[in-house]
C-alpha cells in the first residue's frame, strides 16, 4: 500500500513539473512577441514642388540666344557729274524764275510746365528692373553649381538645390495641427537681387501659418551669385510652388 502511494505521488509531481514547464515556455514566448513587435511610426508627408498646370510657371527654362545682327543696306550715292557737262550761264542775264522769298518769322513761345516733362531715365529713385528666371541671359548661380557651363544646366541645378531645402526644412505637420486636410498648395515668389540676396518674398497659402512657414524656409536660402543681363548684375524673379498632402 505504501509503495503504491509513493508511486502516485511521484507521478503527480512529474505531471505538475511538466505543466509548469509548458506554462513557463508559453509565458516566455508571449513576452518575446510583445517586446519585439515593430512599432508603428507616423512619418510626416513628403513635401514636393508642384509643377501642375494650375500654376503660371511652366517649369521650362529657355536658354538665352543672342539676337541676329540686322543687315544694313548700303546707301546709294548719286553719281558725280562731270564738270564738263555744266551749263554756262551769263552773269549779266536776268533770272526770270524766282522762288518764294524766305522770311524769318518769329516763333511764339509758351512757358514750360515742369510737371509735363518726362521722367529722367537715370533717376536713382526708380525701382530696379527685374527679369523672369526663364528669360534671363545668365541665371543666378546657387552655391555648388558654379562649375556648370551652360545656362540651362545652372538653371536646373538652381531648382534642384531649392527643392531639396524645401523638402528637408518645411514643417508639414502645421497643416494637420490647424485642421487642414487633403492636398495643400502654396504659391511663392521671391527675387534674387543684384547682390545675390533673397528679397521681396511673396506667399499665398490656405492658412497664415503655412504662409509664415514658407517665408521662413525661403529665408534660409544662401546668398548666390546674382543673375546677369548683358554682363550687368540684375534682379531676377523666381516662382516656387510647394505642395504636400495631409492624410485623413
Amino acid at each position: 500500500m505504501s509503495n503504491k502511494h509513493d508511486a502516485n505521488v511521484r507521478k503527480s509531481t512529474l505531471v505538475n513539473f511538466q505543466i509548469g514547464l509548458i506554462a513557463s515556455l508559453l509565458f516566455s514566448y508571449l513576452m518575446f512577441e510583445v517586446y519585439t513587435a515593430v512599432p508603428i511610426v507616423n512619418q510626416p508627408p513628403p513635401v514636393t514642388v508642384d509643377d501642375g498646370e494650375t500654376y503660371v510657371w511652366d517649369g521650362r527654362f529657355t536658354e538665352y540666344q543672342e539676337p541676329e545682327e540686322k543687315v544694313i543696306a548700303e546707301k546709294q550715292t548719286k553719281p558725280v557729274v562731270d564738270p564738263k557737262e555744266f551749263e554756262i550761264v551769263d552773269n549779266d542775264a536776268a533770272i526770270e524764275e524766282i522762288g518764294e522769298e524766305f522770311k524769318n518769322k518769329p516763333v511764339e513761345s509758351s512757358p514750360i510746365d515742369p510737371s509735363a516733362l518726362p521722367d529722367d531715365p537715370d533717376d536713382d529713385d526708380k525701382d530696379p528692373i527685374s527679369y523672369p528666371f526663364t528669360k534671363i541671359e545668365r541665371v543666378p548661380v546657387f552655391p555648388g553649381c558654379e562649375k556648370l557651363k551652360t545656362n540651362a544646366e545652372r538653371a536646373a541645378c538652381f531648382s534642384e538645390k531649392i527643392r531639396k531645402i524645401v523638402s528637408k526644412k518645411f514643417n508639414t505637420g502645421l497643416g494637420e495641427r490647424y485642421g487642414l486636410t487633403g492636398l495643400q498648395r502654396i504659391y511663392t515668389q521671391f527675387d534674387v537681387d543684384a547682390n545675390g540676396l533673397i528679397t521681396n518674398i511673396q506667399v499665398h497659402a490656405p492658412h497664415p501659418k503655412l504662409e509664415k512657414e514658407a517665408k521662413r524656409v525661403i529665408s534660409l536660402f544662401p546668398q548666390m551669385t546674382p543673375g546677369k543681363q548683358r554682363g550687368t548684375p540684375v534682379t531676377v524673379k523666381y516662382q516656387l510652388p510647394i505642395a504636400f498632402k495631409i492624410q485623413d
